[in-house]
């Protein structure tokens, strides 16, 4: 056999002097083969080198063993950790990810989507861009029936499965934890309304400043996107306008620092003037002079949820949807493990 011939299964079939359907049962676990000539069979294929025909493999399943994954950025730690997750249950079931990016542009997640569709990937798990606002594309996966999973940012015009952190409770969690620690200007920069983990972050805040007597300032919160650009823009429109807080809830991690660039820059003020708290966390954080006071996002959890979700929706099709939310709380800068003595996204 020529070393750049593709292994079949009938190579491997006339090497064990089986026949072709049995070689194919025995790859696929099937209870009617014997395990000793699973064994043979899976010892046989390492090794000639077979790989699986995955494309003609679905010719006959209708299936890829393949799922589309579309996050808005790869920078962000949150993500990375999260596609972890996913990727972690993924290989437990012999699924494959294709990873698409969409660097928050509504076009190119469309466009995503799309190629996801052509490629005829059993399912999607999609955090949408800051951008997303049409549903086109969500009404034609519908359409085509290809079960879909929303994580972390979602779309309440949608329809769909979703695992989310208690995005709202987190807020409030952070809010309360400042004023608390006596903090009484606390400002908000907030990311865009049309996602929904802006709209109840926002809420969440707003709530906990009204529960303890204090009314909600618009002059305070300024809205943005969900990187650090965002939070350096918006912190230097908030200190623009005169208020100097005490305290500043970002809406992301990469916001807050964007939001402490900002306040670096200060010739009046020093970091330590104003407390950050962050939705989510980094393993960097520790390292800060004057670390975040950070609400715990457990991405990978987050991520491991979403796919065993989608799993559960391509094996029954007739689910209705669902939501999975993880709770959150508050981690102070003491209580900071790095990421090699805890599992990542889980402190």
């Amino acid at each position: 056999m020529a070393e750049s011939s593709r292994v079949t299964l009938s190579d491997i079939a006339e090497r064990l002097d089986l026949t072709k359907v049995s070689i194919s049962k025995a790859l696929r676990d099937h209870p009617d083969i014997s395990t000793e000539t699973k064994a043979k069979v899976q010892e046989a294929a390492r090794e000639m080198g077979y790989t699986p025909n995955r494309l003609a493999r679905s010719l006959t399943t209708n299936r890829t063993a393949t799922i589309g994954v579309v996050v808005p950025k790869l920078d962000h730690n949150f993500f990375a950790d999260a596609l972890q997750g996913i990727n972690e249950r993924a290989s437990e079931h012999d699924y494959e990810i294709i990873l698409c990016v969409s660097e928050e542009q509504e076009a190119a997640e469309r466009r995503h989507l799309r190629t996801l569709l052509s490629m005829q990937v059993d399912g999607l798990l999609i955090s949408v861009s800051e951008e997303t606002e049409s549903v086109d594309i969500f009404e034609q996966i519908e359409e085509e029936e290809v079960p879909l999973v929303f994580f972390d940012r979602v779309l309440d015009s949608v329809s769909a499965s979703r695992v989310v952190v208690d995005d709202e409770k987190g807020a409030y969690q952070a809010t309360e934890h400042a004023l608390q620690a006596g903090h009484d200007t606390i400002a908000h920069v907030a990311g865009t309304s049309n996602v929904g983990i802006g709209q109840r972050r926002r809420a969440g805040y707003e709530a906990a400043l009204r529960e303890h007597g204090i009314p909600v300032d618009e002059a305070l919160i300024v809205e943005g996107g969900f990187d650090e650009m965002h939070g350096y823009q918006a912190t230097n429109a908030l200190l623009e306008r005169g208020r100097v807080p005490d305290a500043i809830f970002a809406v992301t991690f990469p916001v807050a620092l964007g939001v402490g660039d900002a306040i670096r820059e200060q010739d009046h003020l020093r970091q330590e003037d104003i407390q950050i708290y962050s939705f989510g966390q980094h393993g960097l954080n520790r390292f800060f002079a004057y670390p975040h006071v950070s609400i715990c996002q457990p991405a990978q959890k987050m991520g491991r949820e979403a796919f065993s979700m989608l799993l559960d929706e391509m094996q029954d099709p007739n689910r209705e949807p669902r939501e999975i939310q993880i709770p959150t709380h508050v981690i102070e800068p003491d209580d900071i493990t790095p990421p090699y003595l805890k599992e990542r996204g889980e402190g």
